[in-house]
């Protein structure tokens, strides 16, 4: 994808107004026919690209183009960011740059523990390269500030990391690659308990930490078809959980409140549709087995990119990307819900221009949820959007 133009309303957000008048469209169907998806924006900043929030610190974290970590703020009331063009504090002045990312595939990421959310990132000891990358841990001082460094044991080339969200976790984790992309998870504070997960593929692809559990999940081809696994971290038991056809992708598993906080998890299937299971009796002997309680496809011809789920106000949502044929590129950004009795499956943005839209999130605010993303111009110059 080639683009070389950066619009001004590069960072956008799902506003107050349209937000309200989706919550109000849950429980209220002609709500939903009424709200008209709009966009604010939030950042004039070019290179602030792959940020990530946390929730309960109301910070989010990025790498600029010359490879700084910073951490600014997020008015909790407004959904802006403080300042706009997040250059709150300075972190790191040597993490990774956003052309690292070609490497990497992700910039900083948070965790949560006992101790509040800290930072995990990609640093490199000397030339960005991938024998000198290294994995990054910065934390909150008792002084007030933040301080950015390598999480030892040092010279070893690590990149990647991803952490687990478990607020409650005095042993927070992180999944992670070295520079041939195996891939491994330890403890955070503990080098000792690295394992490789030796049944994954070297590759570049994100290995997601179970929200509430010490497991990992991912998928593995079987036969013709891409199938959903469960690894139980501190077993090193492996389960098989799906059996059905299509190739699995981004796989996610939370505890869903209106299942009464029972383990679900969603997956992307050929790219093209939302499936979601949860562990149910089955109709013929009636052992618990992963079952699909909703499922959802893209308009035909849409493909689905960055899927992710976000728990709010007691019920389950999935936000994405998706990509409108002939285009190529992805240019709208979408929600569902998980309820097949009252399904909410629908575009949030403005179609009116056609913008290139990527990586969202998600932050909420004291008035609901707002789903950030970056917002470009297409180019223009091969003779079509690419």
């Amino acid at each position: 994808m080639k683009q070389s133009k950066i619009d001004a309303r590069r960072i956008s957000l799902w506003s107050r107004g349209s937000a309200l008048a989706l919550v109000g469209a849950i429980v209220a169907g002609p709500a939903l026919a009424q709200w008209v998806p709009n966009e604010t924006q939030v950042s004039p900043q070019a290179d602030l690209i792959d940020y990530e929030f946390s929730q309960i610190r109301g910070l989010f974290a990025w790498n600029d183009q010359f490879g700084n970590l910073w951490v600014g703020s997020v008015d909790r009331t407004t959904g802006m960011f403080v300042p706009s063009d997040g250059h709150g504090v300075l972190v790191d002045p040597d993490s990774m740059s956003f052309q690292d990312a070609q490497k990497t595939k992700n910039g900083p990421e948070w965790f949560s523990s006992t101790n509040g959310d800290g930072i995990v990132y990609t640093k490199y000891a000397g030339k960005h390269s991938d024998n000198n990358s290294r994995i990054g841990l910065a934390q909150l001082g008792t002084d007030g500030l933040w301080h950015g460094g390598y999480l030892g044991p040092d010279g070893t080339t690590r990149k990647a990391p991803y952490g687990s969200m478990d607020k409650s976790d005095p042993a927070p984790r992180i999944t992670y690659v070295d520079n041939k992309e195996n891939h491994y998870w330890r403890e955070i504070f503990d080098p000792s308990t690295e394992q490789r997960i030796s049944d994954f593929p070297p590759s570049n692809y994100p290995i997601r930490h179970v929200r509430g559990a010490r497991a990992v999940a991912y998928p593995l081809t079987v036969g013709a078809a891409d199938q959903v696994f469960y690894r139980n971290l501190d077993t090193g038991d492996v389960t098989q959980l799906t059996f059905d056809p299509g190739n699995k992708y981004e796989v996610w598993m939370w505890q869903a409140p209106e299942f009464a906080n029972e383990f679900v998890f969603m997956t992307l299937v050929d790219q093209a549709e939302l499936r979601v299971y949860r562990k149910l009796p089955s109709s013929s002997d009636g052992t618990m087995a992963w079952t699909v309680i909703y499922s959802k496809k893209a308009p035909t011809g849409n493909q689905i990119f960055s899927p992710e789920p976000f728990v709010w106000n007691g019920k389950s949502y999935v936000f994405m990307a998706q990509s409108v044929r002939p285009n190529k590129f992805r240019s709208e950004i979408w929600i569902a819900n998980i309820d097949a009795a009252n399904p909410i499956f629908r575009r949030i943005t403005d179609n009116s221009l056609l913008r290139t839209r990527t990586d969202p999130e998600v932050f909420i605010t004291d008035a609901g949820p707002r789903i950030y993303y970056n917002r470009l111009v297409p180019d223009y110059s091969s003779g079509r959007p690419q």
